[in-house]
């Protein structure tokens, strides 16, 4: 049995520092990255890894292997996305490129075995909607043990029922959708922080407030 970490939506690959730092035994692990733009820093928090099991895939996640439009903030790596719709609900400027996108569940089913511990972490401004679907509608969710995400929501326009409906797809599986921040992820404290209806709702009457739609 092999044991997998996918850091869905690497950024500067803070997420993969988090996890080699708190997870317990993570230098067993073989950990993927994927970020369709990366920079300087992701490139060298990977020279700096310990972890010689760890590999950047410069493609962005998505239903199928092929190119993709990807939009990108004039200043700052965060927040780059996929979905136009996104773009649009930011008072920031974005810019646009064809990228590199790969699909999911084609690469995880030709990868990888049901026998095989994956623990699964998507932080894909938006495009987890499409990308979790379509996990579910080849039945890829069947190899993925654990689960991390980020819900977006109306920040890229996104109603609550399509957002319960991530919520569904999981629970189709037994799969709980843990939440996820790179920057704040605490081991001892991540089995408190799932996603529910009522997390949800207060997410989307936090949205409201500021505004969004």
């Amino acid at each position: 049995m092999r044991k997998i970490f996918i850091d869905g939506g690497a950024n500067k690959g803070q997420s993969t520092r988090a996890f080699l730092k708190q997870w317990p035994n993570s230098k067993e692990f073989e950990i993927y990255m994927f970020e369709p733009d990366p920079k300087d820093s992701i490139l060298k928090t990977l020279e700096n890894l310990e972890n010689k099991k760890t590999k950047l895939l410069p493609q962005a996640i998505w239903t199928y292997d092929g190119k993709i439009t990807f939009y990108e903030k004039a200043s700052g790596s965060e927040g780059n996305t996929l979905l136009k719709e996104k773009t649009s609900r930011e008072k920031r400027r974005y810019g646009k490129r064809e990228v590199d996108c790969i699909s999911l569940k084609d690469w995880i089913k030709e990868s990888f075995s049901k026998e095989d511990y994956i623990i699964l972490k998507l932080d894909i401004e938006g495009a987890e909607y499409e990308v979790m679907k379509d996990l579910d509608q080849s039945d890829a969710f069947k190899y993925i043990d654990l689960f991390f995400c980020e819900i977006h929501g109306l920040k890229c326009g996104k109603s609550f029922d399509e957002s319960m409906e991530l919520l569904d797809i999981c629970s189709k599986y037994n799969i709980l959708p843990y939440r996820w921040d790179g920057n704040t992820f605490n081991y001892k404290k991540y089995k408190n922080k799932i996603y529910t209806k009522e997390h949800l709702t207060s997410e989307y009457n936090k949205w409201k407030k500021r505004g969004l739609k």
